[in-house]
């Protein structure tokens, strides 16, 4: 059974029915507040461990006192099954600050995500293409699973549908450059999950800053530290949200090398190599 059953196409981008065309035509007019946190994330680039790091970095500033659990809806633009509404209308009673999550390609954004404005602040988080493509393969299994859907899917086969672009929110390629036009612009910062790994310290330095929060070197210290995936793991597997049950796997760099063989990496290579050729952006595989 292909996985692509369970997607819908719309302006060139393949989407999972849990996204609507209906949300899809009313969110680039969605209310973005000044003082809005947005995590926009091509999916399985670490999208939960910086929405971790994000809300202890603001309970620790006093910012809010909700947990990572309450604090975000989900993608603003999914529907989860077990809801009656769409992300972005929930998202629309929260109280300020709020906590903004999607994996929308920039085209499909709120115009006041794409294009922030006055103290929104956007956070990008970026993963090799590799790691990203194995870990959206175990994602994509698990979540059917939860759907009651055994779907027989064939590493080979999603290798290659990954490299087409048939897979939610469609080519990864297009979508990090897309984000990335926005690199010179101070509403954004953008994180890449090998750095993030290399160095979790710095990383969470660099998120304090760019938020603006006033937080003591020992409570950073703290902070990274607690959002270790061996320290983050066990509060993601006991979720009350069931989806985020299933986000932490290995939380490593260089799983990829598992999963591909030589012909695979080298066509992966070749059409990044493509896509990517004059943005400046670029990848570490270990």
């Amino acid at each position: 059974m292909s996985h692509r059953r369970f997607l819908w196409t719309h302006r060139g981008v393949s989407f999972p029915r849990d996204v609507t065309k209906e949300t899809l035509d009313v969110l680039p007019s969605f209310q973005i507040r000044d003082g809005d946190v947005v995590v926009a994330s091509y999916p399985k680039t670490g999208t939960n461990w910086l929405i971790e790091i994000v809300v202890k970095i603001l309970r620790a500033a006093g910012k809010t006192e909700e947990s990572s659990d309450t604090i975000q809806v989900g993608p603003m633009e999914l529907k989860r099954p077990t809801a009656t509404q769409p992300g972005y209308m929930k998202l629309a009673e929260l109280p300020s600050p709020r906590l903004v999550w999607t994996h929308l390609p920039i085209q499909f954004a709120p115009n006041g995500i794409s294009k922030p404005q006055n103290k929104v602040k956007v956070l990008v988080p970026m993963r090799n293409p590799k790691d990203t493509a194995v870990s959206a393969f175990h994602f994509f299994k698990k979540s059917m699973l939860i759907k009651g859907v055994n779907l027989d899917l064939r590493w080979e086969d999603f290798a290659q549908e990954f490299s087409a672009g048939t897979v939610p929110n469609g080519d990864f390629c297009d979508y990090v450059s897309g984000w990335w036009q926005m690199r010179d612009d101070p509403h954004f910062l953008f994180l890449k999950y090998e750095d993030m790994k290399k160095d979790l310290l710095s990383a969470v330095k660099t998120i304090v800053t760019f938020l603006e929060v006033d937080l003591d070197e020992s409570t950073v210290k703290d902070i990274a530290e607690a959002s270790t995936f061996d320290n983050m793991k066990p509060d993601l597997d006991n979720s009350t949200i069931p989806p985020r049950r299933h986000v932490a796997r290995k939380g490593i760099v260089g799983d990829w090398k598992n999963y591909f063989s030589t012909e695979e990496s080298e066509a992966f290579d070749a059409w990044c190599e493509k896509k990517l050729a004059g943005t400046g952006l670029t990848f570490d595989f270990e």
